[in-house]
């Protein structure tokens, strides 16, 4: 797979065999319909790819005469279906198919016509990958989890206000405020309709002077793991805190060392739990800032060490082969961010192993409805707004537009509305985001403020939680 190159208004195709031009329409005497491609070569194609999930990609239409728009499936769906000259101008049109569970491939054409002129663009659909190995791929892992939840403040707890000395697994785990997650909290989840848990684990601490992670701890991990997996949920693991200003950083500079740490890590990690099957899933490591910790304005070579870090972490776990060869793994972008800026240097890795990667984003959006808005005025505190819902859907578009040209599935491992919004107003904003997402690409989502106790094990907001389950009807 390629990196995203395109704007997410400019995946599209030109009939022509030369560039769009605005100046090649401006005359009426020499009529012109053509779907246009806008990226840095104004390259020519004339198909569209999708895989079998339901989801959009954005074409350009260019026409200086009258022009109609006709598709010959209805699985296709077409924002619009004609329009009137738009010389010098460039008309969106969202192509948006339906999921493909015809158990085959699947191809039509979208035929573009105006002054007896006709261009056309293929829309192929691939039908499901069964991986001849038996393991459930990476498509179908993400349409199975769709919507689950983060255990947040446990297993990445860490301190410096108590003594570390023989790894005291136990203070480590609620020293942020969190009771010692059981089983109980796991089934609970399952029972009310979540099918997936992502797990944020914080290995530093437990690891010596030679890398080696502390027995007592792994011991843990795995404990929590198993609740997860005994419930029948999908469980990810990952390196989290470990990240955005510890060890683990996208310092080329330093990525010798750092890459020989986040090996040794990994390969115990990996060799660990190896004998588990496909509902376990590796994540590389959470949001990973430079040297500088900088979320925006990254250092010019960071993006090559997070290109670098995320290779070796597909190499390490490929190469334990086992279970691990055919293992998902999700890789992460710079300071998981799902804009343009970090989507279009980010490289998906090479994998020997095909359709078990994804990739993953956060989004804490917008900015004065999520958790990272901490000093809210009480008394007017947000409510969900087409304001809010406009800004959030031009973020995840783009999200939407990268799972979809690239062909593989999303995860948003981290959303959050702040907890002391209202909570008919949080849940208006969970039903957007999820429902979108599922809408329009293979992406699952993971929550991650509280929506089932750790004491009770009963649903801490009814409301907010019924509006996150709206994602297991897509």
């Amino acid at each position: 797979m390629k990196t995203f190159k395109y704007m997410l208004l400019a995946v599209a195709a030109i009939l022509t065999a030369t560039a769009c031009s605005d100046d090649d329409i401006e005359s009426v005497t020499n009529p012109k319909v053509q779907f246009c491609v806008v990226n840095d070569t104004t390259s020519a194609i004339s198909q569209l790819t999708f895989m079998n999930w339901q989801g959009f990609q954005m074409v350009d239409v260019q026409a200086n005469t009258n022009w109609q728009l006709s598709c010959n499936a209805d699985w296709i769906t077409l924002s619009n279906h004609s329009g009137v000259p738009m010389t010098g101008k460039t008309l969106h049109l969202k192509v948006s198919v339906a999921e493909n569970a015809t158990g085959q491939d699947r191809a039509a054409d979208i035929i573009l016509t105006g002054s007896g002129l006709t261009s056309k663009i293929t829309v192929v659909q691939k039908a499901a990958y069964i991986d001849p190995s038996g393991w459930i791929s990476a498509e179908d892992a993400s349409n199975a989890m769709k919507i689950g939840l983060n255990l947040y403040n446990t297993l990445d707890a860490y301190g410096t206000w108590f003594d570390w000395t023989d790894d005291p697994i136990e203070t480590f785990q609620t020293c942020w405020g969190n009771p010692l997650v059981t089983a109980d909290w796991f089934n609970a989840v399952k029972a009310n309709g979540f099918n997936a848990v992502r797990i944020p684990v914080t290995w530093f601490p437990h690891m010596d002077e030679n890398n080696q992670v502390s027995e007592k701890w792994m011991n843990r991990v795995e404990e929590v793991v198993k609740y997860g997996l005994d419930a029948g949920l999908f469980v990810i693991i990952n390196v989290h805190h470990d990240t955005g200003g510890e060890w683990l950083a996208a310092d080329l500079s330093n990525i010798e060392s750092i890459s020989k740490k986040y090996v040794a890590l990994w390969t115990q990690i990996a060799t660990r739990f190896e004998k588990y099957g496909d509902h376990l899933m590796f994540e590389s490591y959470n949001e990973i800032l430079d040297e500088n910790k900088a979320w925006v304005n990254a250092a010019g070579d960071a993006f090559i060490a997070v290109n670098q870090l995320a290779q070796t972490f597909v190499n390490t776990i490929r190469g334990l082969g086992g279970n691990n060869k055919h293992r998902n793994l999700i890789v992460n972008t710079y300071a998981a961010n799902g804009s343009h800026d970090m989507l279009d240097p980010f490289v998906i890795p090479t994998d020997e192993t095909p359709v078990h990667l994804m990739v993953e984003v956060h989004n804490y959006s917008p900015a004065e409805f999520a958790r990272m808005t901490i000093d809210l005025d009480e008394s007017n505190m947000p409510v969900w707004t087409e304001d809010f819902q406009n800004a959030l859907a031009a973020e995840l578009d783009v999200v939407i537009a990268y799972a979809n040209t690239n062909h593989l599935p999303v995860i948003i491992g981290e959303f959050a509305a702040n907890d002391k919004i209202a909570e008919e107003e949080r849940a208006k904003y969970a039903e957007f985001m999820v429902t979108y997402c599922r809408q329009h690409a293979n992406i699952s989502l993971f929550y991650w403020n509280e929506v089932i106790s750790r004491t009770t094990f009963q649903p801490t907001y009814p409301l907010l939680m019924n509006a996150l389950l709206k994602g297991n009807d897509y």
